[in-house]
């Protein structure tokens, strides 16, 4: 996202008047505290979470034995898929959308 971005969102959702610049001072003390984002420059420049708990890989394997179990409902099955999109980015949350085929089940 890139600073005016944030500085909307801020605004919008929780009715903080943030001064863009102060943004980036903002950032700094995020990663004084341990949270890994990057400034990004150029064409697609925006500040972004580097490291996460969970790759995509990993989602969608967690995914998949979420999918395939049969300890559970449907909903439950929604639930816990909608929980574990939560770990990653919208983009990549859309990639974890699947289907799992379960031969004799």
């Amino acid at each position: 996202m890139t600073a005016q971005e944030l500085c909307g969102i801020l605004n919008s959702k929780y009715g903080i008047e943030e001064v863009r610049k102060s943004i980036n001072s903002d950032i700094e003390t995020l990663q004084a505290f341990g949270v890994d984002i990057l400034q990004m420059k150029g064409s697609n420049s925006g500040y972004y979470i580097g490291q996460r708990n969970f790759e995509l890989p990993e989602l969608k394997l967690l995914v998949d034995v979420v999918q395939s179990s049969k300890f559970h409902t449907r909903e439950k099955t929604a639930e816990l898929i909608r929980k574990l999109k939560k770990l990653t980015i919208r983009f990549e949350a859309e990639q974890l959308q699947r289907e799992v085929y379960i031969v004799n089940s």
